[in-house]
């Protein structure tokens, strides 16, 4: 036990300063340091190289050692690497990033919940939306709306039948664990505005479920990226290596 609180917590470290730029890009490491940084096995030590250089953050190579490489070659995705950036000064931009992500899938998975949802799915996300309009009339119930609303956006893409979509489920959960409320738009009609979703999904109309979906995430995001404002340009550019699988 010890030793696997020992190997998350030099994993977490390690990661959060590759992310802050505090061990900046071309910066080579050695197992050994890492033994002695953070008092662990030539086999922890490894292990911890492995992850990093599966999430694309460095890269080993013999008589050279472990290299942090550029961004362009990280697995953004990934949750570790997207908690690292949550923690850091990238907070705001990641976050808009994710919603930014959601927000494009959002609609077409509405679309196919109402498709390929089952009869329980399809029930389930009326009575999340019920909850989520009687909790937004109450300010006492923020947490039980955030739980509501995060359970309703899980299930849709959950229910799009598509393992892609599923997938990303995950990415949602995650974010509001760590963030909080998912939502950026308050008040009754952003509410009332699951009830169109859900009821366009229990009825199968799928182009009348999309359409409600954008209209549920364009305003909110608009708030959101005023909020953070202008976000660097993405200039690196991916290398064979990065796309090597």
């Amino acid at each position: 036990m010890a030793s696997a609180q020992l190997h998350h917590a030099a994993l977490d470290e390690i990661g959060q300063e590759i992310v802050d730029g505090n061990a900046p890009v071309g910066t080579v490491l050695t197992l050994a340091s890492l033994e002695q940084r953070f008092m662990v096995s030539r086999t922890v030590a490894r292990e911890i190289m492995r992850i990093l250089e599966s999430l694309g953050m460095v890269h080993s190579r013999r008589r050279v050692g472990i290299t942090i490489r550029p961004r362009s070659g990280w697995n953004v995705l990934d949750p570790l690497v997207i908690r690292w950036r949550l923690r850091g000064t990238e907070h705001d931009r990641v976050l808009l990033d994710v919603n930014e992500l959601r927000a494009s899938l959002q609609p077409m998975a509405a679309e196919l919940a109402a498709r390929n949802a089952t009869g329980a799915q399809r029930q389930r996300l009326i009575e999340l939306a019920d909850e989520i309009v009687r909790n937004s009339r109450q300010p006492e119930k923020s947490n039980a709306l955030a739980e509501a609303e995060l359970e309703f956006n899980t299930l849709l893409l959950r229910a799009t039948a598509n393992e892609l979509f599923a997938g990303f489920s995950g990415m949602v959960r995650m974010v509001q664990r760590l963030d909080g409320t998912l939502h950026v738009e308050p008040g009754l009609v952003w509410a009332e505005r699951y009830r169109r979703i859900a009821g366009a999904v229990a009825a199968g109309d799928g182009e009348t479920a999309r359409v409600a979906s954008r209209a549920q995430v364009a305003q909110g995001l608009a708030a959101m990226a005023a909020r953070v404002g202008p976000r660097p340009a993405i200039t690196e550019q991916p290398t064979a290596e990065d796309w090597s699988v």
